[in-house]
């Protein structure tokens, strides 16, 4: 047998959906492109899909709308690896899923109704206009978004016991986002996803809506932060609530940004981005008088986690309640750009943060 035979591999994607074996050869070749076979496992009209999904290919307009998804997700996949590839996969798997249960069809056999029909189209077309942006190329770094998404149903007893009756919704559901660096799992790249992977903070029990995205605020060899967005909305609460947070990766060092990474100590800092806060935050609500209490505003600002570090500046995070203003107000943000402050900055930040020579 030659060299090039003995070298002939069988690689087989077992996990998250893509489910074939395909033959590679030393060169790397496969006997069906990864555009084929993601394609294959996205389809729903393929055989063994389940009754939901045959209903879905039944149905002109929806099946057209999951081809469309399909489509744009085969052209994502071409920018990851093949793990990458089978997140994708198992992403819209568990998508359908928790749609069709937000839908209120919690028999999968069920045909649809009208009303649910139209239910299921908006929701496809959320998500034709998302699968687009699932791969994104940034400061040199390929980020995959994963998504914990899931559905449970709201039945009557639940929906009188939060006292909603027929007003309640179909359905709890959790669409939580977060970005997975595709590529060779360095050291360095596996602390970055570890540390930005977000988890549920309600149990679908809890009867709560919880949704977080996400942002790319910078991307660099040294430095990567992320804007996390949560919103939170319990069955028969009053309101939901919102929040916001950074999560700044040293990817050198594998670990969260501190504040000695960006300031000198004993240098004031703390006083400046506090009156610099109050200041702006005070102009923001100028109509409304409120004036921030500088002692709520500096607990806040200086907080790393607090912090979106941008190409243009420091962007201090304030979530509502974190400032001392009543919910009613939301929250707000202030950026500083870097030249103002200079004075303050540690000469061994990493870049953007590091001044200028």
């Amino acid at each position: 047998m030659s060299l090039r035979a003995l070298a002939v591999a069988s690689v087989c994607t077992l996990s998250l959906g893509l489910g074939a074996c395909e033959r590679r050869d030393a060169d790397g070749k496969t006997d069906e492109s990864s555009a084929e076979r993601i394609a294959a496992a996205l389809d729903v009209c393929a055989e063994g899909r389940g009754a939901f999904a045959h209903n879905v290919c039944q149905d002109r307009e929806l099946a057209a709308l999951d081809n469309q998804v399909r489509d744009a997700l085969v052209a994502e996949s071409a920018s990851v690896s093949d793990a990458g590839a089978a997140m994708l996969v198992e992403n819209q798997r568990r998508w359908r899923e928790a749609a069709r249960i937000a839908c209120g069809i919690v028999d999968a056999e069920a045909a649809p109704t009208a009303e649910q029909e139209s239910c299921l189209e908006s929701e496809f077309r959320a998500r034709l206009a998302q699968a687009a942006e699932v791969v994104q190329t940034v400061g040199g770094y390929t980020f995959q978004r994963l998504e914990l998404v899931e559905a449970t149903p709201v039945s009557a007893e639940i929906a009188s016991d939060a006292g909603l009756g027929d007003a309640a919704p179909a359905a709890v559901r959790r669409d939580i986002r977060f970005p997975r660096i595709d590529g060779p799992q360095t050291p360095e790249i596996q602390r970055f996803n570890e540390l930005v992977a977000q988890t549920p903070q309600f149990g679908l029990g809890d009867l709560t809506n919880e949704v977080v995205d996400y942002t790319i605020a910078y991307a660099g060899p040294e430095l990567i932060s992320v804007r996390f967005d949560t919103a939170a909305d319990t069955l028969g609460a009053a309101h939901g609530s919102t929040t916001s947070k950074a999560v700044n990766v040293l990817m050198q060092a594998g670990r969260p940004l501190q504040e000695a990474d960006v300031f000198q100590p004993n240098s004031g800092w703390q006083q400046f981005l506090t009156e610099r806060a109050v200041a702006a935050i005070s102009r923001q609500f100028r109509e409304d008088g409120f004036i921030p209490p500088a002692r709520d505003v500096q607990e806040s600002a200086t907080k790393p986690h607090l912090w979106l570090i941008r190409e243009d500046g420091l962007l201090l995070l304030f979530p509502p309640y974190s400032f001392g203003a009543p919910f009613v107000m939301g929250g707000t943000e202030v950026l500083i750009p870097w030249s103002d402050l200079r004075p303050y900055l540690n000469p061994a930040a990493p870049t953007p943060i590091r001044p200028s020579a």
